[in-house]
């Protein structure tokens, strides 16, 4: 290496000796080598520390905080790692920690920061789904597109209502299978008056 100081802090990270390796890089003026070997190295939150004082962009300090929260879920410590994927607007990784924690109000607040479309709805709408938390499933059905896993959700969950009105409102071309299934349910009720 024709840079000796490079040279030095280079011979300083091979013998482990990152501290120093680091306090090279900051002397010759180059944080963009320190943070690259604390990122080689694996150590985010040294990275985060070092973005914070200048010298990286919001993706850097965005990866950062998203490896930060991998390293908590890989240790099972999921309301430390969802404050990482907050701050790194994972969204998947975030509502897995959420629904692991049992934050289900966080869970359904969260869905409302997604655009309509994304895969992620689908998701959280079986999760939604499986919890009976129905409003909140269909909601996430609706924005995905998926009217007909939002009238079966309804219809699951004997929420026969809702159902009716989906399939009204998105002009679902069963809805006359659906009414009677609904008037079939009544009768199994001894509801005769409803079922008319």
């Amino acid at each position: 290496m024709p840079d000796k100081m490079k040279a030095r802090a280079e011979v300083a990270v091979y013998l482990k000796r990152y501290d120093e390796a680091e306090a090279i890089y900051r002397e010759i003026d180059r944080k963009d080598l320190a943070i690259q070997m604390r990122k080689r190295i694996g150590d985010y939150p040294r990275v985060v520390q070092l973005l914070q004082t200048g010298g990286g962009n919001d993706l850097l300090m965005r990866e950062a905080w998203d490896k930060i929260g991998e390293q908590y879920a890989d240790k099972f410590k999921w309301r430390k790692a969802s404050q990482y994927f907050r701050q790194s607007r994972n969204m998947e990784r975030l509502s897995d920690c959420l629904y692991r924690l049992e934050m289900f109000n966080e869970l359904a607040e969260l869905r409302l920061d997604m655009p309509d479309g994304t895969p992620l709805l689908n998701t959280l709408a079986g999760r939604f789904a499986a919890l009976g938390m129905h409003e909140e499933a269909v909601d996430c059905f609706i924005r995905c597109s998926n009217v007909k896993a939002a009238i079966d959700c309804c219809v699951i969950q004997n929420r026969w209502d809702t159902a009716l009105e989906l399939a009204e409102t998105h002009d679902y071309p069963q809805v006359e299978g659906l009414l009677a299934r609904y008037a079939i349910n009544l009768m199994n009720k001894g509801k005769r008056l409803e079922a008319v």
